[in-house]
């Protein structure tokens, strides 16, 4: 991946996770709200309650019970809270725990422990002994009867200190607000989340092409610099061989001796022109087709030239399908050097007592050559870059023989593919469109 694409992706990661923490951030500080603006009417309503009952009619409760003058005051005083301030609950509870007055269930908790000790032991406790200097009520969440609730203890006092605490107790009303925002929330998340993945995806697409555009670029570079390097070879190097090249047939003239000597010259001069030809041949951006040649014959001439070879290395050569003449846009010279650079790779690969096969056949008024060998294989990160220039998997290669064998296939308007299944060797298949 590029770094382009690396940091496309760690930017689209780390906003995905900004997104989920502001989400959940928002939907707390709105939890936050709703519960503040709840309890705040609640907490003072309970601290204005305690406050205005009597400290001596809440302990004359507390002794005589539900006869008692003090619990008839309790009664006229908080019975009619419970409905108006829709509370659940609503209880006075002394300082050793019992029950002085309960709103829900007066006849059974009366001089009980209370409920709301099992509750909310340490908020009761914190609001028993809370000092005149202490925040006049503690608030606290309960499960009552498998719901969520919230209590409010305000501190009963008089003037030595706490003689009991008024619980009220109320569900909230907001959740069904909070659950409709909440969702809305998750909604916007989502679509933000959507958003940042189709940008990532959109700007790692654009730096794909933008990597790939630069290779291209980077690959008419050299391409351009080989041109000028073959043209500068060809001038400097093609005029001295023709020299040479003349001087070793007339030495061959004149001293007979020497014949086998300027034969060798000849030959090795010719073989220097053929190599700057293939430069030559490499530098044109477009190589374009070049007259008309038998596909299939060429085939022929070059399986027949190298039978010697494959003897030499005792290797087996196998020719399977129709040989017949078949005519495709591209000469007979170019076709034989694309054979014989594909067969020699083949032949190279395989090694000692290896066996090649070549198959030819015609489908849709296409020519469809394939040669396979029982080699090595070629791996798949070799095999991917095959066929670029200077690629080459050979100690003394220069890359360049099958990059112009695929280019010399491509200008007659076939194409050449190479592939290796693990374990079973390399496989090139070339196919031409027939001309009629």
């Amino acid at each position: 991946m590029h770094r382009t694409q690396t940091y496309t992706l760690v930017f689209a990661l780390v906003a995905a996770l900004v997104t989920a923490l502001s989400t959940v951030y928002s939907y707390r500080a709105l939890e936050g709200a709703f519960e503040q603006r709840f309890m705040r009417p609640l907490c003072q309503d309970a601290e204005f309650t305690a406050s205005q009952l009597s400290a001596r009619g809440v302990v004359e409760a507390g002794v005589g019970g539900a006869e008692s003058n003090g619990y008839l005051e309790l009664a006229i005083q908080l019975d009619p809270k419970v409905g108006a301030a829709g509370l659940t609950d609503l209880a006075v509870i002394a300082a050793d725990r019992r029950t002085i007055y309960d709103r829900t269930d007066p006849d059974t908790r009366i001089g009980e422990p209370s409920p709301f000790d099992s509750l909310a032991h340490d908020s009761l406790s914190a609001a028993l002994g809370a000092a005149h200097s202490a925040r006049r009520s503690v608030t606290t969440h309960v499960m009552a009867h498998g719901v969520d609730t919230r209590v409010v203890f305000a501190p009963i006092r008089d003037s030595v200190g706490t003689v009991a605490v008024l619980a009220m107790a109320a569900r909230p009303d907001w959740a069904g607000d909070l659950n409709r925002l909440r969702g809305r929330l998750l909604v916007v998340a989502a679509l933000s989340v959507l958003a940042i993945a189709i940008l990532a995806g959109f700007l790692m697409r654009q730096a794909g092409k933008q990597v790939a555009l630069e290779r291209r670029l980077s690959r008419s570079e050299n391409l351009a610099a080989m041109g000028r390097l073959s043209a500068t070879l060809a001038h400097e190097v093609k005029n001295p061989l023709a020299i040479i090249r003349g001087s070793a047939k007339r030495l061959a003239k004149l001293e007979p001796d020497a014949q086998r000597m300027a034969d060798s010259m000849v030959e090795e001069v010719d073989r220097l022109t053929r190599t700057v030809g293939r430069y030559l041949q490499f530098a044109r951006s477009s190589p374009e087709a070049n007259g008309t040649g038998d596909a299939a014959g060429a085939l022929t001439a070059t399986l027949d030239l190298l039978e010697g070879e494959f003897v030499s290395r005792r290797c087996s050569l196998v020719r399977e399908g129709d040989f017949a003449s078949a005519r495709v846009a591209l000469d007979d010279e170019s076709l034989k050097q694309v054979y014989l650079n594909v067969v020699l790779n083949a032949l190279e690969a395989v090694g000692d007592g290896g066996r090649v096969q070549v198959t030819l056949a015609r489908e849709d008024d296409h020519l469809r050559v394939r040669i396979e060998d029982d080699g090595p294989g070629i791996p798949a990160e070799v095999l991917k870059r095959l066929g670029e220039p200077f690629q080459t998997t050979k100690a003394q290669g220069t890359g360049l023989g099958l990059f112009l064998c695929r280019r010399l296939v491509a200008s007659a308007g076939g194409t050449l593919d190479v592939d290796s299944p693990p374990g079973q060797g390399a496989r090139v298949r070339i196919g031409f469109p027939l001309r009629g």
